[in-house]
């Protein structure tokens, strides 16, 4: 588990924020969704906060040890 936790924190949001908008616009605009562009951006903004949440857990993580 402390490698999972070593290779998200090393993670650049900005970078996949980048290519998660770009994967969810691609999926939207193929499934025909109405207002895809948001959905993408919300889907997109989503997962990149988990991904920063997972981010500041395993930074606790490391300065409890």
């Amino acid at each position: 588990m402390n490698g999972f936790f070593a290779a998200v924190s090393r993670i650049n949001l900005l970078f996949a924020f980048i290519i998660l908008f770009a994967g969810h616009l691609l999926m939207y605009y193929v499934l025909g969704t109405d207002n895809w562009p948001m959905v993408a951006l919300s889907a997109a903004l989503v997962e990149t906060a988990v991904i920063a949440a997972l981010q500041l857990y395993a930074g606790f993580r490391r300065r409890a040890r």
